[in-house]
């Protein structure tokens, strides 16, 4: 099935109930965020997780990857020597890394804490899996991101990716490195770049990574850059002068793999049996949804609907699938010998809500619809180079046909964007 899902999660050691004690309840938000992240991990039925974290043996150039049938280690450090780890290695994906990844150095040890701490709320959720750990690359780690990715998505199983890392440890004067501007500044940074564009992420400057002190940013970049998805923060906090970040990066969606197979049954002119309707609860619902194709990262077709027209969700995206495969305007119609390479997208609308002033929209959070007469327009959200409200109003006008200087009536509304 390939990557399937990916995370980005804090390693206190204090988190863990048996170790933190008293301590847990200040960091409550985060532990509690964490159990949620292994509950889904669990019920993805992952078959294997690739943990990377900053705390394994690090080298100058390339990634350190374990290549030992198992893998062991303990909280004995942290006075819990009664909580033991013992794993499986997936010496299938650490071979398929070790071909097609340069300077990758196979080593042998004990499980580090940066991979202890979530593999302990794994299994403390019920997942027995086979775990692939490797150590935080320091150079490059967006680069080697999207190449990981790519070697996962070839694997014939279901593979997770949790980067492990702490943000800022210089958030409090009392803290473990005390208190600089730059922490609270960096996790900030952060947590806007995850809610609205994750590609300023990567445009943090380097004086304010290295004077906020963290653990955890070239983890992040990667997981970021091994599949897009819609970052979800689960929760963040600082009880002890450390950034404790649980994010939800990336999850695979059924919506956009049934566009697929709606647009690919078109072009090879095959008829879709009621076998053949997906049977998730998901899809019973009725709700207005926009298809979106997309190819080597530039569009290819958008075709949707604001409100429902069909029956159900299934029939809706049966129906905008093979529009924006064949019917955009703006594009031929896609081939079949291209489907393999496109990237497909379902955004599920929730209800229009009209507004009466520019004010009231967020070009990130909300999509907008403006109409004047018979006249109407709409744009998504969190669209790449829309950074602004005006920009947004601007281009919706100019679908609808509406002048820049006319006044025109604004709706707005949410979006879930569902990835393959």
């Amino acid at each position: 099935m390939s990557l399937v899902y990916i995370a980005f999660v804090p390693h206190p050691p204090i988190v863990i109930p048996e170790i933190g004690g008293e301590e847990v309840h200040k960091c409550q938000s985060t532990l509690e965020a964490y159990r949620e992240i292994a509950r889904r991990l669990a019920a993805a039925d992952i078959e294997t997780v690739v943990l990377v974290s900053p705390h394994a043996p690090l080298t100058n150039e390339g990634i350190t990857l374990f290549a030992e049938a198992n893998v062991q280690g303990s909280f004995a450090q942290f006075g819990a020597g009664g909580l033991n780890s013992s794993w499986s290695n997936d010496l299938s994906i650490v071979n398929e890394l070790q071909q097609h990844l340069k300077n990758m150095i196979p080593i042998k040890g004990k499980i580090d804490h940066g991979a202890l701490v979530p593999l302990y709320f794994l299994q403390e959720a019920g997942w027995r899996g086979k775990v692939v750990l490797m150590g935080m690359p320091l150079k490059h780690p967006d680069e080697y991101g999207r190449q990981i990715g790519r070697i996962l998505d070839q694997y014939q199983g279901r593979v997770a990716l949790i980067a492990s890392g702490d943000l800022s440890h210089r958030l409090k004067k009392e803290g473990p490195y005390g208190f600089d501007p730059a922490g609270p500044e960096f996790d900030q940074a952060i947590f806007r770049g995850l809610q609205r564009d994750v590609r300023k992420i990567n445009d943090i400057p380097v004086r304010l990574i290295e004077n906020a002190g963290e653990c955890g940013y070239r983890s992040l970049q990667l997981a970021l850059a091994a599949k897009e998805g819609a970052p979800q923060v689960l929760s963040y906090e600082g009880p002890f002068g450390v950034g404790y970040l649980v994010a939800d990066l990336y999850h695979s969606s059924p919506l956009p793999r049934w566009a697929r197979r709606c647009l690919q049954a078109h072009l090879k002119h095959e008829e879709l049996k009621l076998a053949d309707f997906p049977q998730e609860p998901e899809f019973f619902q009725r709700g207005g949804c926009f298809v979106t194709l997309k190819q080597n990262g530039q569009l290819r077709g958008c075709i949707g609907t604001t409100t429902p027209w069909q029956e159900n969700l299934a029939l809706e995206i049966k129906h905008n699938a093979v529009a924006a495969g064949t019917e955009d305007p703006r594009f031929w119609p896609v081939e079949i010998e291209e489907l393999e390479s496109l990237t497909i997208t379902v955004d599920v609308l929730g209800d229009l809500e009209k507004i009466s002033e520019p004010e009231e929209l967020d070009p990130w959070r909300y999509g907008v619809v403006v109409r004047r007469g018979g006249k109407s327009g709409l744009l998504l959200p969190h669209l790449e180079g829309v950074d602004t409200v005006s920009e947004q109003i601007s281009i919706a006008k100019q679908k609808a046909g509406i002048s820049p200087r006319e006044e025109a009536d604004l709706w707005r509304f949410e979006v879930v964007r569902h990835y393959e």
